[in-house]
């Protein structure tokens, strides 16, 4: 939810605090290393401490350093306690700690060096909570306990010396802040690299996957289809050599025409196959007449076909199409051959198309089974058909509809495909090339 805008801060405050850190929260493996760290740290001061303290022959002050940093590290240690208030509990141990060094060394200025390793220490947690109380604990101790040291004169007095230590002490506080946002730059863009390979990988494995799928599929799907021509074709050229001599006429032509055909058929899938691997790229200027294509197409389908009935064309004249004249043959041919193989036998295909405000429009329609069109999409994808398996009655590998949409999509168009009372149309759609009167599409057959 973003913030109203009176709670937004200034443009002039962004630009100003934009190189502090923004203090988010370090990873769980992160925080536990560098925790661990500073209570190691926090736990060797206090047998050094110790020692110190009766080195000096003060025993008293043994009790003084064991006990609050000896509570301050169980707190720290204490793992039902937050990670805040676990990391509050270390510094908070270490600054006493360096407050303990200070007043063991009767305040030297020596001593006071001890509060710039704390304040780098803590800075490790990152956490502005943390450091605002090191910082904080620093400045009143040296503004409330810090003395003067002797033979030297300071403008304000105690004040005075308790301002060049909090000065100095800012100063490695501005460095250490730097530094805190150079490294929250840096973990942000390794985390942002780290999403950008895991996307890279799932859509590598993703392709790897679909590409296993789809040679899976080829080898199924081309191992039937090329083998069933190639069978026939074998079984008609060892017929004709062994008994062509005694076989009429009729026979012999009837042979040659199942070879022609088989022939065909390997043709027209190796077509779809190569056109399938090639069609990456177009001629930006070509520019087709549908009506002569479609009109072409149909003649060559009926002819191509032994047994097939006519395929009607209804396409406005002058409808042209951006779009090379091969690759609109080869959809529109892909197209009929679909309605042939999967329409009534007694149907007739209707090609029909025109312009309108959304640019051309080609239609390919046949009157047969009704189509799911739950499934319609799949049609679409390589080497699928909805009837797919080794003892399908249809020929075909499922490269067809492929070949149209990816030859459509290159040139910048759309196909669709409905089923409406028994029909099943699948609507091409192109840029319009040309400046035919527009008319309204012709209707299918009741």
């Amino acid at each position: 939810m973003s913030l109203p805008s009176y709670a937004r801060p200034a443009p002039a405050v962004r630009a100003a605090t934009g190189w502090l850190p923004r203090g988010d929260a370090l990873p769980g493996v992160d925080w536990s290393w560098r925790h661990r760290m500073v209570c190691w740290v926090l736990a060797l001061h206090i047998p050094v401490l110790a020692l110190v303290a009766l080195l000096s022959e003060r025993p008293v002050e043994v009790l003084h350093v064991v006990l609050p940093l000896g509570a301050l590290l169980a707190l720290a240690c204490l793992t039902r306690l937050s990670r805040r208030m676990r990391g509050l509990a270390a510094s908070l141990g270490l600054l006493t700690g360096s407050a303990l060094i200070v007043h063991l060394a009767d305040g030297s200025s020596e001593a006071h060096f001890h509060y710039f390793v704390t304040v780098a220490i803590i800075a490790l947690y990152q956490d502005w909570t943390v450091y605002l109380l090191a910082v904080t604990f620093v400045l009143l101790q040296h503004g409330v306990m810090a003395g003067q040291p002797a033979g030297v004169s300071y403008p304000l007095g105690t004040w005075g010396w308790a301002f060049v230590h909090a000065a100095a002490i800012l100063a490695e506080s501005a460095v250490l802040v730097l530094f805190w946002r150079a490294n929250e730059i840096s973990r942000r863009q390794s985390d942002e690299m780290a999403a950008e390979l895991r996307a890279g990988r799932s859509s590598v494995e993703a392709r790897l996957a679909e590409t296993d799928r789809i040679r899976a599929d080829l080898i199924g799907t081309v191992s039937h289809e090329f083998r069933t021509p190639l069978t026939g074709i074998r079984g008609a050229a060892l017929t004709l050599l062994k008994r062509g001599d005694r076989l009429d006429p009729a026979s012999r032509t009837a042979l040659l025409n199942a070879v022609l055909d088989q022939q065909e058929r390997l043709s027209r899938l190796l077509e779809n196959m190569l056109i399938a691997a090639r069609a990456t790229s177009v001629d930006p200027g070509a520019i087709s007449d549908v009506d002569a294509v479609a009109a072409e197409v149909a003649m060559l389908a009926s002819a191509g076909r032994p047994g097939a009935g006519p395929v009607a064309v209804v396409v406005e004249p002058g409808t042209t199409a951006r779009m090379d004249r091969q690759a609109l043959h080869q959809v529109l041919a892909n197209l009929v051959d679909n309605a042939l193989q999967h329409g009534s036998p007694s149907s007739v295909p209707l090609v029909a198309g025109g312009i309108d405000d959304r640019g051309v429009w080609i239609t390919v329609s046949n009157e047969g089974r009704v189509l799911d069109l739950t499934a319609a999409d799949r049609l679409f994808e390589p080497f699928t058909q909805l009837d797919s398996g080794a003892t399908r009655d249809r020929e075909g590998i499922g490269v067809g509809l492929y070949v149209v949409r990816r030859l459509v999509d290159v040139y910048g168009g759309s196909v669709d495909v409905r089923s409406e009372a028994g029909w099943v149309t699948v609507e091409v759609r192109l840029q319009a090339a040309g400046t035919a009167t527009r008319t309204q599409r012709v209707q299918q057959p009741a």
